[in-house]
């Protein structure tokens, strides 16, 4: 009866004192806040891991609750001076031992972790993972990944595809200007899987050369993300595959964005049908930059009488190294006897045409100083790019020069002969009418990149005037000024203009980019 009085006593002082409150962590210690919170878990049966686990939890727990009642005594101002300085050092000591415990409990929550994968318990892992102390790996991004969508919400899972995507995406970026495209391609899909919309875009411009069906896929998972670039190449890709319809409406929403490029298209899909409509784009592509845009808007105004406005988008368009562009101004400004201007805007041309006005100029001294040497050398440039009337005009000239001038401009052809032949030899023969009938022959080919004529196909406008269907254009992107050797395939195939009519174009297979051997 003594006992049970005794035991009942004891039950009704415990039943009387509450539980001591609990003291904060000061501001050093609340780092392991979190930590605390879970490890209290663990031992109070609300989580569970590993019973080696809830050991080292309680370890940690009264390493931290002595460092913060150490740290709490210190704030108080109760210690005296020698007092303070040994609780100092106490602090010192027990802060160094719960870090170790901290990083020891780390070690074996990762180690948990990874046997919760391999037990294949979610539970478990999702309780791992939530340690502050354990770092998100790889292991854990791919099982989260496996177990999809039960982690998609998941701080960590979210935070480790952000920042790994963002690696990738540097790496990528870095084999890509090195050249180094598969590889490359590589990191960007593995970046674009973790969600990241700008590897999705790289990836889908990587794959449209070898793979549409895949372009698509990523090119719709970047705009699926937001970026708004990536519209246009769905509209090519859908144009390519015949669906006008998808490729019409990627080409609206490009083109509501500003991109130029998107809105040329509109002006080429709807001339034929709704003019108003397809000059209402070509004026929005022009005013937004694009020099093939402008060229072609400012030649329509030009016959509507708007010629201030269209020399001024000419010019744009010139700024831009459009040849067409420095053409027509060069020979606009000719004619109306503004030879400087007319020789500003030739002179960043290489075309046949630009070529032969410049000789002129030079034979005239018109805003030249009068030079049958120069006026000889730039015939003989425009004849060797076909020009015809050139070779006549080369005899003329060659007539009036003297013979030191003679001499001198037959130094300067032998090595221009020299330079082409060189060319030819590397880059191939320069297209003519009398050569360009030729079967498996390699030409040299320059001008500017139309928009694409089939799967890596393009027209390309080329200086001398004429226009050349390229197949196989490995690198070509439209609007490329491109310098290149193809081999002829002898015969033409038939095109459609924006304007519905048809035209026979000679045909050529992309070999290589054209660069001599001085140039290396």
């Amino acid at each position: 009866m003594r006992l049970y009085l005794i035991g009942l006593a004891a039950l009704l002082l415990l039943a009387g004192c509450g539980a001591s409150p609990e003291v904060p962590l000061t501001p050093k210690l609340s780092k392991y806040a979190t930590a605390k919170q879970q490890c209290s878990d663990f031992l109070s049966g609300k989580s569970e891991l590993t019973t080696n686990i809830e050991n080292e939890c309680d370890d940690f727990l009264h390493r931290l609750e002595s460092a913060n009642e150490t740290a709490h005594e210190l704030k108080s101002g109760k210690l005296k001076k020698g007092e303070y300085d040994q609780k100092k050092i106490l602090y010192a000591r027990q802060r160094n031992k719960t870090k170790l415990a901290y990083a020891k409990l780390s070690d074996s929550i990762k180690s948990a972790t990874l046997k919760a994968i391999k037990a294949d318990d979610a539970t478990r892992f999702e309780k791992g993972i939530a340690f502050p102390g354990n770092t998100f790996i790889a292991p854990y991004y791919e099982y989260a990944k496996r177990k999809a969508p039960l982690f998609d919400d998941n701080k960590k899972y979210i935070a480790y595809k952000k920042q790994t995507s963002k690696k990738l995406m540097t790496k990528a970026e870095r084999l890509l200007k090195q050249g180094k495209k598969k590889k490359a391609l590589v990191l960007f899909t593995k970046a674009a899987e973790m969600g990241n919309p700008q590897a999705a875009r790289e990836a889908g411009l990587l794959y449209e050369e070898s793979d549409p069906d895949k372009a698509m896929q990523w090119h719709q998972m970047a705009v699926d993300e937001g970026v708004k670039a990536s519209y246009l190449n769905l509209g090519r890709l859908y144009e390519a595959k015949g669906d006008k319809k998808s490729a019409l409406s990627w080409y609206l929403k490009a083109a509501q964005e500003g991109n130029a490029n998107a809105q040329l298209q509109l002006y080429n899909y709807y001339i034929n049908s709704d003019r108003k409509e397809a000059l209402s784009w070509l004026s929005k592509a022009a005013q937004n930059g694009n020099a093939q845009a402008q060229y072609t808007y400012a030649r329509i105004l030009m016959k509507e009488g708007d010629t201030d406005k269209a020399i001024d988008l000419l010019h744009q368009a010139s700024q831009q190294n459009l040849t067409l562009a420095s053409d027509y101004l060069g020979k606009y400004y000719y004619d109306l006897k503004l030879y400087e201007r007319a020789f500003k805007q030739l002179r960043q041309s290489k075309s046949a045409n630009a070529f032969y006005l410049q000789a002129k100029m030079f034979e005239e001294g018109a805003g030249r100083d009068k030079d049958y040497a120069q006026a000889y050398t730039f015939y003989a440039r425009a004849a060797a790019l076909g020009k015809k009337e050139a070779k006549a005009d080369m005899k003329r000239v060659n007539q009036l020069l003297d013979s030191e001038q003679q001499r001198i401009a037959e130094e300067e052809e032998k090595a221009r002969k020299e330079k082409m032949a060189k060319m030819v030899k590397q880059c191939g023969l320069i297209p003519t009418p009398e050569n360009i009938t030729l079967k498996h022959k390699k030409f040299h080919i320059i001008g500017t990149a139309s928009a694409p004529a089939g799967k890596q196909s393009y027209v390309i406008y080329g200086t001398d005037g004429e226009d050349y269907y390229v197949l196989n254009a490995r690198g070509i992107k439209e609007g490329d000024n491109v310098d290149i050797s193809a081999t002829s395939k002898g015969s033409t195939a038939t095109l459609t203009t924006s304007d519905g009519d048809e035209y026979e174009v000679y045909q050529f297979v992309f070999e290589k980019p054209c660069v001599l051997e001085e140039e290396q």
